[in-house]
């Protein structure tokens, strides 16, 4: 009975490997992605009546690698801009950085695969603050490393292409800044193969 459950719990994993051949030589490619990037921006930590726009149009784009159930990918990630505005300032941000990521797949048919992947991400935002009553901007530059994870599905389409969605989470590091703050990224892509 047991060896019965054994192999019923194992016949999902055997498939996923035996549709592995489909990647079974080694792969480069260029990615470009479009889609939205929100950030995590308390309201709280501003005061009463500020107006917040956390969400964004998000551009990816890099190069790629894939060998079997393995893969990765540098890539150069804009989050867009964000604002908050104040009764008596306001400020403008754009966050963009480079990414390196490892990924894990797990095919779900000859033409889909699902993956997991986690990396790093060396990003910089420069914000621009405006105060009421006054003529000039300051500028403020601010960077970090800090880590990402994510999920997504790609799906084979024409001969040297794939379709993938994805879901990134990047998590910065709270450096006492009102305005850098987590990103949740959605993106549909496509994936051309060298």
């Amino acid at each position: 009975m047991n060896r019965i459950l054994l192999i019923g719990a194992l016949c999902p994993l055997l498939s996923s490997l035996s549709l592995a051949d489909h990647y079974r030589s080694p792969t480069l490619n260029f990615h470009v992605d479009v889609g939205q990037a929100r950030q995590d921006i308390d309201p709280a930590d501003f005061p009463p009546g500020t107006d917040i726009d956390d969400q964004d149009i998000a551009f990816r784009g890099g190069v790629g690698f894939h060998s079997g159930l393995l893969g990765g990918s540098i890539s150069y990630i804009n989050f867009g801009q964000s604002a908050v505005a104040t009764p008596t300032a306001s400020a403008e941000a754009e966050t963009y950085g480079i990414g390196f990521d490892v990924q894990m797949e797990l095919p779900l048919s000859e033409y889909s695969s699902f993956f997991v992947k986690g990396g790093i991400l060396s990003w910089e935002q420069v914000t621009d603050e405006h105060q009421a009553g006054a003529n000039f901007v300051t500028r403020y530059y601010e960077d970090g490393v800090d880590p990402f994870w994510g999920v997504g599905f790609r799906f084979s389409g024409a001969p040297g292409m794939n379709l993938k969605i994805e879901y990134d989470r990047f998590e910065f590091k709270d450096n006492g800044s009102d305005v850098v703050a987590d990103y949740d990224l959605v993106t549909v892509g496509l994936e051309f193969f060298l």
